[in-house]
């Protein structure tokens, strides 16, 4: 799974590496959910790797696509869409025919919208990725013969078209065919995170008696946990716009739909259905909405002050500049719980990079799930995307986390220095996975000189 996935997961066990060609269910066994998605993300990373080497990098047929009839009325860029389809990565995107300033989500963060400058160049280019859709942004999921409850959820592909600037060094460059000039354009603009992150459950002190298991070691939930860590706000480690971090033992899936928002108080569609999945004092909060979710944007961070069951409201402690919805809102917000713990953390936590076996160098979450941003062995700084993330699934019939560890090249484990202690794998994130394609080249100014970047296919294989 490559996009946010903030679902009821058991875990997800799709791995390209074990080449797995297909699930076998077998009779009389326990049916769970990882093994259906894994048998889907089996068949989509086939199909669309065969469209990959067939097409290439990107491809379509037709005007899928194609920018026409750039205009900068009132100092606002604007250009037609065409209909059609294209092909990137091998993932097949549509679109209706639409002004770029009409896309959903639009403004987008990482786009120009203001007019362009004469004596620069820009790249319109298309962004694709995959969105989580639950019955709460889309109630036609919903099954209302089974009098309410929510069932599978739904990964919606999601197609943007955005312009940048072109930087000066590749002015000249043929993006139609430098796909990797292309790419490194594009994540020039849009850093991915780089950096990647450790976890384990807590060793705890040794003892010189071999049987004895120390009461602070290892995974002491009552649950088995999917747990995410997340990105909240983009950036680097100790620097300006310091990245930060939030968690969740639940993978994010705690959710309430807001039926309205104002002066700090929220009024809720559900308090939950138990307490687990309810919402205590002193919980942090994000509020989000499809606008938000289709920027790339995090919410914003409030902590639970107070709750009325009755009313099933919420006040939020120093609420600040929030945005403000009533019960006829189109953008379907909600309520996530986190549950990192401690105040002034509205800007979630502070990510704080190491390395090494020792208790200093790693961050606890909660029950001995502890966490550690490895260190740049290049001394670099790494950069953190928002909305990247990582799980951590933790069982209680181990008292471990499923994680994988770090192995010498003949294949064995490889250990702390003077420690009998493994090495937890430093993962790359597990978050959202972004596709690229050029679409087209604007030259600045009132003219707006259009040149295509679209490759045809009938033309390439005729």
């Amino acid at each position: 799974m490559q996009g946010e996935y903030r679902g009821d997961f058991t875990r997800d066990t799709f791995n390209p590496t074990k080449h797995f060609s297909r699930v076998l269910m077998q009779q009389g066994r326990v049916l769970l959910d990882e093994d259906w998605n894994e048998q889907v993300s089996i068949t989509l990373y086939y199909l669309r790797s065969v469209a990959e080497d067939l097409i290439g990098e990107h491809g379509g047929r037709g005007d899928g696509f194609k920018i026409d009839q750039v205009t900068q009325a009132t100092g606002k860029l604007d250009f037609k869409i065409r209909e059609g389809y294209y092909y990137v990565k091998g993932w097949l995107c549509k679109t209706k025919e639409q002004d770029y300033s009409k896309q959903p989500g639009y403004p987008f963060p990482d786009s120009i919208d203001s007019e362009l400058d004469t004596t620069k160049a820009y790249l319109v280019y298309l962004d694709v990725w995959e969105r989580h859709i639950t019955s709460l942004e889309d109630d036609s999921i919903r099954e209302v013969a089974l009098g309410g409850p929510d069932t599978a959820t739904r990964a919606q592909l999601t197609c943007q078209v955005k312009v940048k600037e072109i930087s000066a060094a590749r002015a000249n460059t043929d993006f139609k065919t430098d796909h990797n000039a292309f790419f490194a354009e594009i994540t020039e603009h849009a850093k991915p995170t780089s950096g990647s992150l450790r976890a384990r459950a807590k060793r705890g002190p040794k003892d010189d008696e071999p049987c004895a298991i120390s009461p602070e070691s290892r995974f002491r939930g009552a649950e088995n946990q999917l747990y995410r860590v997340e990105i909240h706000r983009s950036g680097e480690n100790g620097a300006t716009g310091q990245a930060t971090f939030k968690w969740s033992r639940e993978n994010g899936s705690i959710v309430f739909p807001i039926r309205s928002l104002g002066d700090g108080k929220v009024t809720l569609a559900h308090l939950g259905r138990d307490l687990g999945s309810s919402l205590q004092v002193n919980d942090w909060v994000e509020i989000v909405d499809d606008d938000l979710a289709l920027r790339g944007k995090a919410g914003p961070l409030r902590q639970v002050e107070s709750i009325d069951p009755v009313e099933m409201s919420v006040t939020l402690k120093n609420p600040g500049t929030l945005p403000a919805y009533t019960e006829d809102s189109p953008t379907h917000p909600l309520l996530r719980r986190w549950d990192q713990q401690g105040d002034r953390l509205e800007d979630g936590l502070k990510l704080k990079e190491g390395d090494g076996e020792d208790e200093e160098n790693w961050i606890a979450l909660e029950d001995g799930i502890q966490i550690q941003f490895p260190l740049s062995p290049a001394g670099e700084p790494y950069t953190y995307r928002s909305g990247d993330y990582w799980l951590i699934p933790a069982r209680t019939a181990t008292g471990d986390v499923e994680w994988p560890v770090e192995r010498n090249a003949d294949g064995t484990v490889k250990t702390y220095p003077n420690s009998s202690e493994p090495i937890p794998k430093a993962k790359e994130a597990h978050g959202i996975k972004h596709f690229y394609a050029p679409l087209a080249k604007i030259g600045g100014g009132a003219a707006a000189t259009l040149t295509p970047l679209r490759r045809i296919l009938n033309q390439l294989w005729s």
